[in-house]
């Protein structure tokens, strides 16, 4: 690629970055960085977000040192993995910028959603949002050494319609100096950042837990806090919402203390407060309502417009003393293009807006290159359909179904049929001999392949229900799987009865019959939609009757057959529960 102006947001549609990424659009720019919706062609056409920062207004010798901490950050952005992180693919430096390629996301901010909205969030879609956001930051500071995020505020969490959040932007911008007064800096964002950010103390996990309670009191009262006289005084939440539980209303009191030490002591403290008091809400999962989700944005920089104060702050105590009433208006529309938001922030903030449809690239200039999908829009392919459940009010659900789960769902059940086919049909298949068959080994195979996607739902859970489910469930399979593993063992050996009979089908009984009743309590999860509780019940309970019938036959045959499909239905079951738990829990 050629030299060019250190000037951010200049590369048109169809250049070519890094011989790999090829830029459909600018999406947003704003301060010295930019946002620009891209193709990776070495990863199967993925879309992603490059963001483009400029060195222009480093001195010349802070220019190195600003590359080296930006290639360390970079570094350990991309080896951070939680469902709650945007994903970090690559970075580089070229021409006097440095680009960041991470994930392209369709959703709005927190801050979108209360401009969308013009008063506070939902009680409940809030607390779920603050449990995710909990999830987040535990990780992030178990970390070792902890990270602290010391940005979090409302233009850096990101949800998507079935209610995901994301937490954007780690702040890599600020060795870029973006320019603007009002820009995220070393100090933070005046309003979320706690006193010790701003040289009073050293930064921790707390700090972080203060600028969480900052965001959870502007979604429940809608007021942001930047504008605040007193950037360090926080009203009740429930002065400017009623709804909001008196419990929850001193969880953030707590969290916004200015003493350090009357905090909460971490974010997994946090969220189970939060547990607590969500408890006797409303059980349905939150998400975006049908308006909210019915213009889906995509991951770049944007203008957003500021909160407006309507009436002066009150004379009251410090310690009880409300903030200018600060009411979000329905945002306007702003051009993608914007240069400085009113508010200040610029493209550092990491904040979002609708886009336009992306510029499709013309066949005549890209020979080789096929079509380029269309992302963007209200029919946006890769957003799946919206379905309301629960009647009115109870918000959209992740679509469980998709196309690429049906798919792997059916081929999973096409090649265990025909594997299974094999294992009645080969003869003597160790020899003439020997009369064993494959049955065992093809069931030990069945029974590891099980375990295996069941160890990945073990780590993937997200509440204690999830995860005794799949660990009793692996312990009793895996009591099977020893039962059919030393069956195998002696099929091959072929050495008449190395072990009892009767102690090896007691094990395959007993383990088999307890997997397939411990896998059906699934159906005890609250976050379930009835078509989902259908069909883990039609193909646990169906592998439960087949585990049970299995030990009332003498016959070889009939009790394979139906060990067969006890398997078989398990493992169907066990890949909707991870679809589920992706998906839904």
């Amino acid at each position: 690629m050629s030299t060019f102006s250190s000037q951010t947001g200049k590369l048109p549609p169809q250049a070519m970055l890094a011989q790999r990424y090829v830029i459909i659009r600018l999406a947003g720019r704003g301060g010295m960085s930019a946002i620009y919706q891209a193709i990776d062609m070495q990863q199967g056409r993925r879309h992603v977000a490059i963001k483009e920062m400029s060195l222009e207004n480093l001195e010349a010798d802070e220019r190195d040192d600003a590359l080296v901490r930006f290639q360390q950050e970079a570094h350990l952005l991309a080896s951070l993995h939680h469902p709650n992180l945007t994903r970090i693919y690559d970075s580089f430096s070229e021409g006097g910028r440095s680009f960041l390629v991470m994930d392209f996301i369709e959703g709005k901010t927190l801050l979108q959603l209360l401009q969308a909205r013009g008063e506070p969030l939902p009680v409940e879609q809030v607390m779920h949002y603050a449990e995710q956001l909990c999830d987040v930051l535990t990780y992030l500071h178990q970390h070792n050494p902890a990270i602290i995020f010391r940005d979090l505020k409302p233009t850096n969490v990101m949800a998507i319609p079935s209610g995901h959040v994301y937490l954007i932007d780690f702040g890599i911008a600020r060795f870029f100096k973006e320019g603007q007064h009002q820009d995220t800096t070393v100090l933070g964002s005046p309003g979320y950042a706690p006193p010790e950010q701003h040289g009073t103390g050293q930064t921790n996990p707390r700090s972080d837990l203060y600028a969480l309670g900052a965001t959870l009191h502007c979604c429940l009262s809608n007021r942001d806090p930047y504008h605040a006289t007193d950037k360090f005084t926080f009203a009740p939440v429930r002065q400017f919402n009623p709804l909001v539980p008196e419990a929850l209303d001193q969880l953030v009191l707590r969290m916004v203390a200015l003493n350090e030490k009357q905090r909460p002591a971490s974010a997994q403290e946090v969220k189970q407060a939060l547990v607590r008091i969500r408890t006797p809400q409303v059980h349905a999962r939150p998400s975006m309502s049908a308006a909210d989700a019915s213009a889906p944005t995509q991951y770049v920089q944007q203008a957003q417009p500021a909160f407006q104060p309507t009436m002066p702050a009150v004379n009251q105590p410090v310690n009880n003393a409300p903030q200018e009433r600060l009411i979000l208006p329905s945002a306007p529309d702003f051009s993608p293009l914007a240069t400085t938001p009113p508010n200040g922030n610029s493209a550092s903030a990491a904040t979002y807006a609708a886009l336009p449809p992306p510029l499709q690239m013309p066949a005549a200039t890209s020979p080789g290159l096929p079509p380029l999908r269309q992302v963007g829009g209200a029919t946006s392919p890769g957003l799946p359909p919206l379905r309301q459940v629960g009647g009115a009010g109870a918000g959209v659900r992740a679509r469980v179904w998709t196309p690429g789960f049906l798919l792997i769902f059916c081929l999973f059940l096409l090649l265990v049929l025909g594997i299974s086919a094999l294992a009645f049909n080969i003869p003597a298949p160790y020899g003439s001999g020997n009369p064993a068959g494959l049955d065992h080994i093809i069931e030990t195979g069945l029974l590891l392949l099980i375990v295996v996607i069941s160890l990945n739902n073990l780590f993937r859970a997200r509440n204690g229900l999830s995860f005794m489910i799949t660990l009793g469930s692996e312990i009793a399979l895996l009591t099977a799987g020893s039962a059919f593993l030393l069956q195998t063992v002696q099929d091959f050996q072929n050495n008449g009865l190395l072990f009892s009979v009767e102690l090896l089908n007691g094990l395959l009984d007993a383990g088999l019959l307890a997997g397939s009743i411990i896998s059906l309590l699934w159906l005890l999860q609250r976050r379930l939609a009835v078509s989902d509780r259908l069909w883990l019940a039609l193909l646990f309970g169906a592998a439960t009757v087949c585990a049970f019938l299995q030990s009332q036959f003498l016959d070889a045959l009939s009790r394979q057959l139906l060990i067969m499909s006890a398997l078989i239905l398990l493992l169907q079951g066990v890949l909707l529960a991870t679809q589920v738990i992706r998906k839904r829990v």
